[in-house]
């Protein structure tokens, strides 16, 4: 018995090296494993058949100094790579992480113009100078809102103001009624009622109400990203302002009864989900088939 806890007590340790080692080579060459992942599989299979041969005697010390000096060697190259190496992919993960916050705000913010200017005009812009400029100096409708509309029934007076005939007037009175009636400065309830009641829409500047908006502005500080430019909506995040988006419009469309324009404004960051992938990430919004302005960061993975 003794002579058997000796033998554990003697071999266990390389055989447990070894094993160790050989499982996570095997590991590393079948799942495709990086060179310092191989190396490092490799030094604890060394080490347990190091440790094995001193063990049965057939290795002197000072051998197995040397070796463990020249492994020490290599653990500190090995150390100095995967260092490098995990510095390297914390930055990419880090410039991928933001170029997809930077694209992300830049597509919406592309949607919202496109969605002022369809608006307005009944088409997307189908180019990006044209795009830059709406933002600079278009204009969008912004209602300025005031009052309550009165929690009671129009008159009689008031309704022949309003529609010319003898309708029921047994509800109270809509939200258009009461904006209809503050544009009637001699009605008998003007002032009582109707004076402080504003509803008017008027053209404001896109640039002014939207981007330079101190909430806006906030939430691009928060989101620790560069503040509004115009000129730099058409250039993908992270490619030094060579790659734009493409923009892709068709005037009209008909699915079912409904006709309208439809658009697609997409391209693809300069990363990859996975790092060392080659399919890079592809950003877009709406499509030229439907009338669906859905971004892609908006969709189940």
């Amino acid at each position: 018995m003794n002579n058997i806890g000796l033998i554990v007590r003697k071999y266990s340790v390389p055989f447990l090296f070894t094993v160790i080692g050989l499982v996570v080579l095997i590991f590393g060459l079948m799942e495709g494993q990086g060179t310092s992942f191989l190396l490092a599989a490799a030094m604890i299979l060394m080490a347990g058949i190091l440790s094995a041969l001193f063990s049965l005697g057939k290795l002197r010390p000072i051998t197995v100094m040397l070796v463990g000096g020249v492994f020490g060697v290599v653990a500190l190259i090995l150390f100095w790579f995967t260092y490098d190496t995990v510095s390297d992919s914390l930055k990419y993960q880090n410039d991928r992480d933001k170029s997809m916050e930077i694209a992300k705000q830049n597509m919406i913010d592309i949607r919202f113009l496109q969605k002022v200017h369809k608006e307005k005009y009944g088409v997307y812009i189908d180019n990006w100078d044209d795009l830059i400029e709406f933002a600079k100096n278009g204009t969008m409708p912004y209602v300025y809102s005031r009052g309550t509309v009165p929690p009671e029934k129009i008159t009689a007076e008031e309704r022949d103001f309003l529609y010319g005939d003898d309708r029921p007037i047994d509800n109270k009175m809509t939200e258009d009624e009461a904006y209809r009636l503050s544009k009637w400065p001699e009605g008998p309830r003007y002032d009582s009622l109707f004076s402080g009641f504003v509803r008017d829409t008027q053209q404001v500047s896109v640039m002014q109400t939207k981007f330079k908006n101190p909430s806006y502005r906030d939430n691009r500080r928060k989101l620790e990203i560069y503040a509004f430019s115009a000129d730099s909506l058409p250039y993908i995040p992270f490619t030094g302002g060579k790659e734009m988006w493409s923009i892709q419009t068709v005037d009209s469309i008909k699915i079912g009864e409904e006709v309208g324009p439809a658009i697609l404004i997409e391209g693809y960051l300069p990363f990859a989900k996975m790092e060392g992938s080659e399919k890079k990430i592809h950003f877009f919004f709406g499509s030229l088939s439907t009338f669906d302005l859905e971004g892609s960061w908006e969709q189940e993975d």
